[in-house]
């Protein structure tokens, strides 16, 4: 269920039966070769699937995240961590003032694990809520799959962020790159982050066939599908990746 295609009546139903809803957490910056909106787009096409076959409200996606590393590409857009932090409250403090109890922040951008600080310190005057985290690539089978592929956490812009019918909006060449990683990135310049990656991507190979992209997308399709379901227990234990 979207809210893009709801009325407000037509939530006010929906929360007399279910008080789940998912936030999309994106992000536009550069991905080498494929589109700035790939963190928006890969997490909400997943989200999109999943919602859709469990009935369970998602909201408009947020395009924009903290991406200072990346100001030196054009076309990049980032938010200030403090705006950041103001605008995932102000999220939350919408949809559960109207009776949203379980809160999804579904993210594909890894800068948005700032949200996680914002949660902590949100639960500690509402208790009552329960606020849960995930990054779609992080997700245990998703990332068991991604190592299996040859793929890491690391690889910025390669395939596994590379959706051939989603955010591929180039050709883009059938190569592989050594770990682009400084421990110290985050205490680079954006200029010296475009300097030392070139074309954006950070490492591995830059594409997979694409109907193995559509058995790893339908993997993460129902692994999102399965935490909608069982994944709302505040003791849940999970799998490290």
């Amino acid at each position: 269920m979207l809210v893009e295609k709801s009325n407000w009546m037509m939530v006010e139903e929906y929360l007399n039966k279910d008080d789940r809803i998912v936030f999309v957490l994106g992000a536009t910056e550069e991905h080498g070769y494929a589109s700035l909106s790939t963190d928006t787009q890969c997490a909400w096409e997943i989200a999109k699937e999943a919602c859709t076959r469990q009935n369970i409200l998602l909201a408009p996606p947020l395009h924009f995240g903290p991406s200072p590393f990346s100001l030196a590409f054009p076309g990049t857009v980032s938010l200030r961590v403090q705006t950041y932090y103001n605008v995932i409250k102000d999220m939350i403090d919408s949809v559960s003032r109207v009776g949203f109890k379980k809160i999804l922040f579904f993210s594909g951008h890894g800068g948005n694990m700032r949200a996680k600080e914002v949660i902590t310190e949100y639960l500690l005057d509402r208790s009552d809520l329960i606020l849960k985290f995930r990054e779609w690539y992080l997700m245990p089978k998703t990332y068991a799959r991604i190592r299996e592929l040859g793929g890491t956490q690391r690889d910025h812009a390669s395939w596994l962020e590379t959706f051939q019918w989603i955010n591929m909006v180039a050709p883009i060449p059938d190569k592989f790159k050594e770990q682009v990683y400084f421990e110290d990135t985050y205490a680079q310049t954006p200029e010296e982050v475009k300097a030392v990656s070139g074309d954006g991507v950070k490492g591995g190979k830059y594409l997979q066939p694409e109907p193995v992209m559509r058995e790893f997308f339908e993997l993460a399709v129902t692994e999102l599908e399965d935490f909608l379901q069982n994944g709302w227990d505040k003791f849940a234990k999970t799998t490290n990746v």
